[in-house]
């Protein structure tokens, strides 16, 4: 657990596409209220040893919600820790009598990475009676061999993306999420992956997810820089709601340079603040700026 604390103890100093798209609405609009029942859901963590991807898959409460979500993927040996990246955080909504779910896959960024590593998801979930507008969104490009690939989740159209979450297919050991956040006025849900720095010779997509709503009371998007914005190996960010206001979805988002990743997404607090850590997958000689880390906040 020591890459874990050492995590925290960062986030903690830094409080100083579209071929297909489907969409499934559930109420109808209505005026703007808080969201009630928030809660978050820890899932399980996943198998804790040395294969090439790990999931873990949290499920919210029996006639809630999901509204957004987040997860971590964490390496036991501190020589592995930049060797992890995650490559799906993804919403699910059940419309059979199932419970909805937020599902996070981790994958290994090399072939030489043979120390146990982990993932864990966590779900952000709400009743539905408070959620107006309720629609769940989702866009695929075609496949690609190109180095980096865009998502754009465009249908919320005058509702505002509560959440969201974006799945990389087929990213073997060599594609890396960089990219999963809200656009400044939550109307669309971005994703974004790269290849690294030895590129990859076999087809992939990344696919984005929005969660759209009819805006509820205090509705707002909070970006936050990291203040490191060089070369270093790992960076981390760390988004706060307003006093009052608490987190109902998370996004975070990286320079596009081939051989970084994203590796930690964790709504934190109390869903007071998102934190968001990215990595260096493969070293990476140039500077890569900052990133950032974004927190959906409402009443």
């Amino acid at each position: 657990m020591k890459r874990r604390n050492r995590w925290l103890a960062l986030a903690g100093a830094a409080t100083a596409l579209v071929a297909a798209q489907v969409g499934l609405q559930l109420a109808t609009a209505g005026p703007a209220a808080a969201v009630t029942g928030i809660e978050k859901v820890t899932g399980e963590v996943s198998a804790v040893d040395s294969q090439q991807t790990h999931t873990s898959e949290a499920f919210c409460p029996a006639g809630k919600f999901v509204i957004g979500g987040g997860g971590w993927a964490f390496a036991v040996a501190a020589d592995d820790s930049e060797k992890v990246t995650l490559v799906q955080l993804r919403p699910q909504h059940s419309t059979n009598g199932g419970r909805d779910s937020y599902v996070v896959t981790g994958s290994e960024t090399t072939a030489a990475m043979t120390g146990d590593w982990w993932v864990q998801a966590y779900a952000i979930c709400a009743s539905s009676s408070g959620l107006s507008g309720y629609t769940v969104v989702g866009t695929s490009n075609g496949v690609t061999s190109s180095p980096s690939e865009l998502a754009t989740a465009a249908g919320c159209g005058g509702k505002r993306a509560i959440g969201g979450g974006a799945r990389i297919t087929n990213p073997g050991r060599d594609v890396s999420l960089q990219t999963m956040r809200a656009s400044g006025s939550g109307d669309i849900f971005r994703a974004a992956a790269h290849e690294d720095v030895q590129g990859y010779s076999d087809n992939w997509t990344v696919d984005a997810y929005a969660i759209c709503v009819n805006a509820p009371s205090g509705y707002e998007i909070v970006t936050t820089e990291s203040t490191a914005r060089n070369s270093e190996a790992e960076k981390s960010a760390l988004a706060r709601c307003p006093a009052g206001k608490r987190v109902h979805g998370t996004g975070a988002a990286t320079t596009s340079v081939a051989g970084v990743s994203l590796q930690v997404l964790y709504p934190y607090n109390g869903l007071a603040e998102v934190q968001a850590f990215a990595v260096e997958s493969s070293p990476v000689s140039q500077d890569w700026d900052f990133i950032v880390a974004q927190a959906i906040c409402a009443f």
